[in-house]
């Protein structure tokens, strides 16, 4: 869902809910975030909330420095935040224009005092302008982002940065708590570079202003690398925001993602909750495949020779040429019309074969003893 923040109604799907951080369990309280000027619309004030903020709307920037006890110009250390429990906020959001000044005014004022520096912020501005990616990275600001926005990706971002230090660039999430498929939406949304790797697994994705420039996972490289990343990297991973020069494989947009690869991934998504587990080996039950063959399409034998009994549903699908949702449902139909039996079940099968001993093909038959009285 698109919404602008400064008009919008709430989002139409709920966003997970958050944690103290990216890497906290769902459902803990984060903290509070300041919004400033008009982001504090019901979209974002929602997505906010149900990530587990606490939203706190001010109109312009002197209210927000009074908010954090602030001032422009002057350092106060014995000055305390007015904001709730008294403590400085985990995210300051802030509009480009403000009623009584700009928004990289303000992150500059929140960057040059001590107590603020290390806030993360994010600019959020009205319209495009050519001098305001220079101008938000000159003033320290963690992302910029450009109407239209949508809601979720200011929450997903929210939940990376909330209560990091801005400067350090580097942050640790989870999939279990932030997905990578809304990171990457979210990453898309703003104009930062910088790379994401996995921490258990083989695989990572490079960003740059707004575009995936290069992927790897499993041994492959470039837009099927990235597509599998997303549906199946998993555990613990990092972000590092900083410059990315290298050319890289491929170009891949947000309305490129959110309209070519997220129904793919949502479908796949929904298979793996309800479908076959990836971690079940299959066989398959070569009397079944000949009488259901007619009836199947041409392409599907790709699938069933990768079903040998020793391959798990996961190693198929990242062997198989087909896209990974496309392959699951083959997998799933398969494996309801009986063509695709568990493994386990065919081994137990020859198991009991072998303990009933060899077969009874060469043993001579011996006739029955005769009574010599009974003539």
């Amino acid at each position: 869902m698109v919404a602008y923040l400064h008009a919008a109604p709430p989002p139409e799907t709920s966003t997970p809910s958050g944690g103290r951080d990216a890497l906290a369990p769902p459902g803990e309280v984060s903290g509070w975030v300041l919004l400033v000027g008009e982001t504090a619309r019901p979209a974002v004030t929602a997505a906010l909330v149900a990530e587990g903020f606490e939203p706190v709307h001010v109109e312009g920037a002197r209210a927000a420095l009074a908010k954090l006890g602030l001032e422009a110009g002057v350092t106060r250390p014995d000055a305390a935040p007015t904001g709730p429990a008294a403590v400085l906020p985990r995210l300051v959001i802030i509009d480009a224009d403000l009623p009584d000044g700009d928004g990289f005014s303000l992150c500059g004022v929140l960057r040059a005092d001590p107590k603020s520096a290390h806030l993360p912020v994010l600019l959020v501005a009205r319209h495009a302008e050519e001098f305001h990616r220079d101008l938000a990275a000159g003033v320290g600001a963690d992302e910029y982002l450009v109407e239209p926005v949508d809601a979720r990706d200011v929450a997903v971002l929210a939940r990376l940065k909330a209560g990091r230090r801005g400067e350090e660039d580097v942050y640790d999430a989870h999939t279990g708590n932030l997905p990578l498929v809304g990171l990457a939406r979210a990453l898309l949304s703003g104009v930062r570079s910088g790379r994401v790797v996995l921490s258990e697994d083989t695989g990572a994705f490079v960003f740059r202003h707004g575009l995936v420039v290069d992927a790897t996972f499993h041994g492959e490289r470039g837009g099927l690398a990235f597509r599998r990343l997303l549906c199946f990297g998993s555990g613990a991973y990092t972000v590092t925001f900083g410059p990315e020069l290298h050319r890289g494989t491929l170009s891949l947009d947000r309305p490129f993602l959110c309209e070519q690869l997220v129904p793919g991934l949502e479908r796949f998504e929904q298979l793996r909750v309800k479908g076959l587990p990836l971690a079940a080996r299959l066989t398959v039950d070569f009397n079944r495949l000949a009488r259901e063959l007619p009836s199947l399409p041409e392409d599907v034998e790709q699938v069933v020779r990768l079903f040998d009994g020793r391959r798990t549903v996961r190693a198929m699908l990242l062997e198989c040429r087909f896209p990974e949702a496309l392959a699951y449902e083959a997998a799933t139909r398969l494996f309801m019309l009986g063509v695709l039996v568990p493994a386990i079940l065919v081994e137990e099968r020859e198991r009991a074969r072998e303990s009933e001993g060899p077969p009874r093909l060469f043993e001579p038959v011996l006739e029955p003893e005769t009574d010599p009285d009974a003539s």
